[in-house]
Parts: structure tokens; sequence; C-alpha cells
């Protein structure tokens, strides 16, 4: 060994441990032996649920692992007092505590990266091909099997998507609705997969949707006049119908069943003649003739009879002709086809003992994430109603398209921005309801190796086209990937000033050694030592401190994560989408670490070095006089 090692050996050892090094050792290896039971007896017990709460053997083995990892610590950190100074030791596992949070913390978000980039890509597509912004693909169907042509691709679907609201009876929320063909949509995505209530296959076979009642509203039943010009004359100056004074009908009478039962339905050729004869409601007032109209001239004045009306008027061209009855096997009739038309052909019928399907509407299938089927209160089974502002023209207005839905499952990726903000129906009711018939916004693309993507990226890309434009998932994703990256970056950043605090320990440690040694230095000197070697003794101390502290951190980190990685840290909650925290160690990230962590320690060994190698024998020995 040479001497400087030799020098540096005996500045670092100390001579006299510690008496209190004893019974925090053994204490400390006591708390190890608990937190091994506690996890032994933990593995012990029966697997728990999935989504379930935390239970007793969670517990155990969190607070047992914890408590035996710092037991563990305890230890270590006694047994190296009694083999170096206390001051060594401070400084040495402040740079290892520095480099397993940094380990730790890099492997944990790396797993949560890891673990967002996989649901990511088992339910969206690893490839977008879209059109310029503000146009459709019309007629995808050439694309789609130019597509399925090109190697390393599994599937293919097109998709409509576009804004709306949906709402049930107990809420609403915008959403984007997204038209997808089920099979296509199947080999393109993971959403089969991800169904956790209902059926999937209720969009190739709408009849095995679960049936429940559409709510129907009870309304109050309200007698009107039979002039309307007579509720004029009832209502105040601002257009409200006014109280009827109070002696006008005595309580009691109108609390009678006899008086006035407005429970059921009431006949209004009974009804009206009897109020009339009480003096409830006014007499009926003559009808008055309308005035001839002039054989040259439309009078709109009064009423006329539609069924004499409407044949004279198209018979003289004013309104169109009557259509023809629309045949179900037919191809409806004129340019711009209504909602009704171009929906798909219902289901078979339902028996004839199902009360609900005799009287239903036809209604469409649609998928609904697990956060918005919470917020809107919908389970499988349960209606909906889809708005869209794609409305039509009527004689009151534009008035917004409206289309009933049933939800044929609820589907949960464990993203929190896919389970709430999209809604799936097939694309044909997607394509009539947005008012886009034949066309698609987008075509997703599934690969079987989604690293793999320049190969197939560009045979897409060759087949697509110059007018389209082909997105990869980083790309479609690169905002939230940028953030999760830039995250890492400052968790780094932050935790190595945990290093650099240790660093500057080393720093001052060795300075003090310097000021403390001094004499011994100056009789090296006399004695021929070079300043080099007096250099070289304080920058090996630096260098020894945190290369141990370094490698005993990372090796620490490292443990951390493969026995927590073997059943990670459980997280059963409903706060939560994850069952455990993921961890993903990344060499790369550990070497980068460990070099962060040297580099620091040999720059803050530099100038105690340098200050002990340019101390003059003569001020040595005044020192240390």
């Amino acid at each position: 060994m040479s001497l400087s090692l030799r020098v540096t050996w005996r500045h670092l050892r100390t001579r006299r441990p510690p008496r209190w090094t004893r019974t925090v050792g053994v204490a400390s290896l006591v708390l190890v032996i608990a937190g091994a039971g506690a996890v032994a007896w933990s593995f012990g017990q029966p697997a728990p649920e999935p989504g379930g709460e935390l239970s007793t053997a969670d517990l155990a083995y969190v607070s047992g692992s914890f408590a035996a990892a710092i037991g563990l610590l305890v230890f270590s950190f006694a047994a190296t007092v009694r083999g170096f100074t206390l001051l060594v030791a401070i400084t040495g596992y402040s740079v290892a505590q520095g480099c397993a949070a940094l380990v730790l913390v890099l492997s944990l978000l790396g797993g949560l990266e890891g673990d967002l980039q996989r649901r990511l890509l088992g339910h969206q597509a690893h490839l977008r091909i879209s059109p310029p912004a503000g146009s459709e693909i019309v007629t995808p169907g050439p694309l789609v099997a130019r597509v399925q042509g090109v190697p390393d691709v599994v599937g293919v679907s097109p998709e409509l998507a576009g804004p709306i609201m949906i709402r049930s009876g107990f809420g609403r929320a915008g959403v984007n609705l997204v038209g997808i063909d089920p099979i296509l949509h199947a080999a393109a995505s993971g959403l089969p997969d991800e169904v956790v209530e209902g059926d999937y296959a209720a969009f190739l076979d709408p009849s095995r949707l679960p049936r429940r009642p559409f709510p129907v509203l009870d309304a109050t039943h309200v007698e009107l006049p039979d002039d309307p010009s007579d509720m004029v004359e009832e209502t105040g100056s601002e257009g409200q119908l006014e109280a009827p004074p109070a002696e006008a009908e005595p309580a009691e009478e109108v609390a009678a069943p006899e008086a006035d039962d407005s429970g059921g339905w009431e006949d209004p050729a009974q009804e009206i003649p009897r109020l009339r004869a009480e003096g409830k409601i006014p007499p009926a007032r003559a009808p008055v003739p309308p005035p001839a109209p002039a054989a040259d001239e439309d009078d709109g004045g009064g009423w006329e009879d539609p069924e004499q009306e409407i044949p004279r008027l198209r018979a003289e061209g004013k309104i169109p002709a009557a259509r023809p009855p629309v045949v179900a096997a037919d191809e409806p009739a004129g340019d711009e086809p209504s909602l009704a038309d171009q929906l798909p052909a219902p289901p078979a019928a339902e028996p004839a003992d199902d009360p609900i399907a005799a009287d239903e509407p036809r209604t469409v299938p649609v998928l609904l994430g697990i956060e918005l089927a919470a917020e809107l209160s919908v389970t499988a089974g349960d209606p909906v109603q889809l708005i869209t502002p794609e409305g039509r023209m009527t004689p009151a207005g534009l008035v917004p398209g409206v289309l009933q839905a049933r939800v044929a499952g609820v589907y949960a990726t464990g993203v929190y921005d896919d389970d709430r903000d999209y809604a799936y129906v097939p694309l044909p009711d997607a394509q009539a309801f947005l008012r886009a018939p034949d066309a698609v916004t987008s075509v997703a693309v599934r690969l079987g190796d989604p690293d793999a993507l320049a190969a197939a990226k560009a045979g897409v890309v060759a087949v697509a086209g110059p007018s389209l434009v082909v997105e990869d998932w980083r790309q479609i994703h690169r905002g939230l990937f940028s953030a999760m990256f830039l995250e890492k970056v400052a968790m780094f950043v932050a935790l190595l000033f945990v290093i650099l605090v240790a660093a500057f320990g080393i720093l001052a440690t060795n300075m003090m050694s310097v000021m403390e040694r001094s004499a011994e230095i100056a009789i090296l000197k006399a004695m021929g030592a070079r300043d080099r070697l007096i250099a070289k003794i304080f920058l090996l101390e630096g260098i020894i401190v945190g290369g141990v502290g370094c490698v005993g951190g990372i090796a620490a980190g490292l443990a951390l994560c493969a026995w927590f990685s073997e059943r990670g840290i459980p997280l059963r909650s409903d706060a939560f989408t994850l069952e455990a925290l993921p961890l993903r160690v990344d060499p790369w990230e550990v070497a980068l670490v460990a070099a962060a962590a040297l580099v620091l320690v040999g720059l803050a060994s530099v100038l105690p070095a340098r200050a002990a190698a340019v101390l003059r024998p003569v001020d040595g020995l005044r020192r240390g006089e």
C-alpha cells in the first residue's frame, strides 16, 4: 500500500469506538427482526381483492418493510461509526442518503411513465392518420385497405369525432363523441378488454343491450279555455297568470276530492261544460265567421281547414308535393335525408311480453368511461341523450339534434382524460348524428411493436399520400410525456442538492482536518514529502468518503426498488387508479446518479487538498503550537 493511502486510512479510522454503538446496534437488530416478522406474516395472508381497501396484511407489509429498512440503516450506521470517525460516518451517510433517494425517485417516476405509456398504448392508436385542419376523410374504405397491407400493422379503424353534450336523468356533461366500427376498432385498440361493466358485443348486436325503462316525466294536467284570448284577460301586466281570489273558492272545497280531482285524466268534452256551468271558466264565445277572401289574392287571416287548404296550395304550386312513403328496404329519398332515415335499421322486435321494448323508441349503444358514468350516475342499461349543435332548421328555428342512446358498457383505462372525455357509438350512428355521411375525421392504426415506429410509419406515410398527416404516439402525446420528462429533470436537480449539501460537508470536514493536522503536515514536508503527496492524501480522503457513500446509497436504493417491485407499494383506494406504485430501474439513470455524486465529492475535495499542499512547514508548526 502506498504512503498516501496509509496516511489517508490513519486519518479516517477511529481509535476508540463510542460505547453507544453497541446499544444502538442491538436495538436496530430488534427492529429489523420485528419488521421481517410482520412482512413474513403478511405473505401468509390471503391475497386482497383488486380495487378493495387496504387490508391488515397490506399495512403489515408496508410498516414491516419500512421498519426493517430503518433498522438496517441504523445498524449499518452504528457499524460504520465503530470503524470510522463520527464526522466521516455522518458525511458519508449524507452522500448515501442523497444517492438512494435519487435512485428510488427516478425509478418511481420511470415506472409511472411506463405505466401511463402502457395504458395509453393499450387504449389508443399507435399511429393516427388525419386530414388537414378543418377537413374530413370522405369514403375511407380504400385508405383502410391500403394501410392494412403495410407490414407490422395489426389493426386499422376509421373514427369520426365531434364535441357533443350528453345528458342523463341526474346530470349532463360535454364530451367528445367518437364513432367507431366495432369489429375494426376491436383489432386497433384494447377497448373490448377495458370494459368493466356491460358488454362490448352490444355494438355488434344492439338487441343484447341491457333494458331499463326511459324516465317518464309526470306533467300536471292543465285545462285551457276554448279561446286563447280568454287566457290573456286573466294575465297580469308582466304576462304571468294572476292567482284567483281566496274567497272565490274556499280552501276546503279545493281540498275535497269530489270538487276538483286532478289526479287522473278528465274528458274535456264532459269537464268543460261542467266547469262553465259552475262559473269557474268563462262561457264559450260565438264563433266569428272569417271574411270571404278575394278570388285573386290569398288571405292568411282566420283558420283554414288543413285537409282542404293543403291540396289547394299544392295544386297552385305554393308548397312542395307530398313525398312518397319510404319503404324500409329502399334508399332514403331526397338529397339530404333526415336523421331517422340515416340511422341503421333497428334490431329485431322484442318479444311481445317485454313491456319496455314495446313502446321504446329506437336507441343506439354507447360506451362511456368510468369517470363519465360516475358523473352522470348511470350504469349499463341506463338511457342517455346525446345532443349536438349540428341541428336542423325548422319553422321554429334551428333545433339541436337529439339522439336517444343506451349505455352498453362502462370502460376503465386508468387515464382520467380518457375515462372522462370520450363516448363511443357505432360509426353509422355517429355519421348520421353529426351530419357527416361517409366521412371520418381520422384513421387509427395499431402496430405489432409500438417501439418500432420508423419502418411502420414510413410505410403508412407512403400509402396515405402527401395530403394526409401521419402522427405516431409520441407526437400525439408529446405534451404529456414532455411534462413528465421535465418533472423527472426537476426532481433530479432538487435531490442533487442533497448530495451537494453532503459535498459541502466533505469540504468542511477536510478543511478542519487540514487545520487540526497542520503540525503533521509540516513534519511530513520537513521529512521530504512533496506538495503533490500532501494534496493526494486529502484528495483521497474526500473521494473515499464520497465514493463509499455513493456506492452504499446506490446499493440501498436498488435494494429498495427490488424489494418493492416484488410486491409493490399497495395503493388500493378509490382515490387512485393504481393498485400499487410501479418501479422501473433505468441503468443509465443509475450511472448518471453515480457520476454526479462522484463529481460533486471530488470537486469538494480539491480545495482542502490545495490548502494542505501550499501550507509551509513553519506555518504548520506555528499552528500546531
